[in-house]
């Protein structure tokens, strides 16, 4: 009987890594509505959890919140988890810009990274918010090939 408990739990331990999609290597994106654009993604595990580093980011995809500074005074906040073959990666944050000189800027990304045979399709929603000015929605579609 506990052979067959510890099975189960090992098996529901090791649902959410296999939910985790395989993304991994240097690639080039194109976009209709925005720049091009370049990043290296690769995946791999620590303690039990599906890690992600994103151009050196390091990112625990648990759905947990987790908060670091940046080095200029706005803390950022980093959200990642595994929706289906989806990576969910979500940054919220603060920063000096001229749209909003008085204040900072509070922005909120949300990236989706689905794989689509060699190639990631990435969703990028990002909310700009100034306390004195209306939100400003930004959307990007890009398609990433393996470089």
């Amino acid at each position: 009987m506990k052979k067959i408990i510890l099975n189960l739990i090992m098996l529901l331990v090791s649902i959410p890594a296999f939910a985790c999609p395989e993304l991994s290597g240097n690639f080039e994106c194109t976009s209709e509505s925005g720049p091009i654009t370049s990043f290296s993604i690769s995946k791999g595990y620590e303690k039990g959890q599906v890690i992600y580093q994103i151009n050196g980011t390091k990112l625990i995809a648990d759905g947990v919140p987790v908060t670091r500074s940046k080095g200029d005074g706005f803390p950022t906040t980093y959200t990642t988890s595994c929706e289906g073959q989806n990576l969910r990666a979500r940054m919220q944050t603060h920063v000096s810009s001229a749209i909003c000189p008085s204040l900072p800027l509070a922005v909120d990304s949300i990236t989706i990274f689905t794989p689509v045979g060699n190639q990631i399709e990435m969703d990028d929603v990002t909310i700009l918010l100034c306390p004195d000015k209306a939100p400003m929605n930004i959307r990007h579609k890009y398609t990433c090939t393996k470089k």
